[in-house]
């Protein structure tokens, strides 16, 4: 079947993906590249999630 990936990788490049993807560079903000590809196998996994409190900071870091 499909899936899918919410990646924010790009981002470094941001200017490159938007000539390549032909997106207005000026006009629009990219926050997020959702790739779709069809799987090889079945076998997924959640992935490792860290505590929360070890990657999160409210007002301080």
């Amino acid at each position: 079947g499909l899936g899918t990936a919410w990646t924010t990788l790009h981002l470094m490049h941001e200017k490159a993906i938007a000539d390549l993807l032909g997106i207005p560079y000026d006009d629009f903000m990219q926050v997020a590249l959702i790739p779709m590809a069809y799987t090889k196998g079945t076998d997924f996994k959640p992935a490792y999630r860290p505590p929360v409190e070890t990657v999160m900071h409210v007002d301080a870091w």
